[in-house]
């Protein structure tokens, strides 16, 4: 293995414990976990892929209620603006900057804690990824300027995973050839 990948994968596993509510304070609200992680300047789809790593994704704020746990408890003392698991799926020509928003869970899209002037596409910027903002009282800001960005939030169901229906096809259909195989391995 060469120096450059042998460094990569490093790096990689550096950020993905970093992401990991392990080293960092885990707040827990209904059936989730919330943690911040700290990445000065990150992109939106870095801190995607890192809280997906991590076992979660980025904060998706569904409710009043979770809105305000999240402002008054995980980034209660910070100071900065955070990624949100907001993005905007289109918007031509930055015309349109409150429509198309999702979540990355697919969540409806039901709550908003917008800032006042928010969403703007400030400058002409096309600004397509959700950050709340200490500034801003952590009201919610259409953003695509990194210097602003501090870091992320991560949120993690405490639920169990539902099993997908397939699963249960695939282990039974299995089965019998898990048996055959041990039929014939024996004799």
């Amino acid at each position: 293995m060469n120096k450059l990948t042998l460094t990569t994968i490093l790096m990689i596993l550096m950020l993905v414990f970093a992401a990991s509510p392990s080293s960092a304070t885990t707040y827990s609200f209904g059936n989730s976990n919330y943690w911040v992680v700290r990445a000065k300047g990150m992109d939106w789809d870095s801190a995607k892929v890192l809280a997906e790593a991590a076992g979660g994704h980025l904060a998706t704020i569904t409710s009043a209620a979770e809105n305000t746990y999240v402002q008054q408890n995980v980034l209660k003392s910070r100071k900065g603006e955070y990624w949100l698991g907001g993005f905007q799926t289109s918007d031509p020509g930055g015309s349109a900057p409150a429509s198309n928003w999702e979540w990355v869970t697919g969540e409806a899209w039901s709550f908003t804690d917008w800032q006042p002037t928010e969403p703007n596409n400030y400058l002409g910027r096309d600004e397509m990824h959700l950050g709340t903002w200490s500034k801003n009282d952590w009201k919610w800001n259409d953003e695509g300027y990194l210097n602003n960005i501090t870091g992320f939030v991560v949120e993690q169901s405490t639920m169990p995973p539902v099993p997908i229906p397939a699963t249960f096809w695939l282990l039974s259909s299995a089965l019998p050839g898990l048996v055959l195989v041990r039929r014939y391995a024996l004799n």
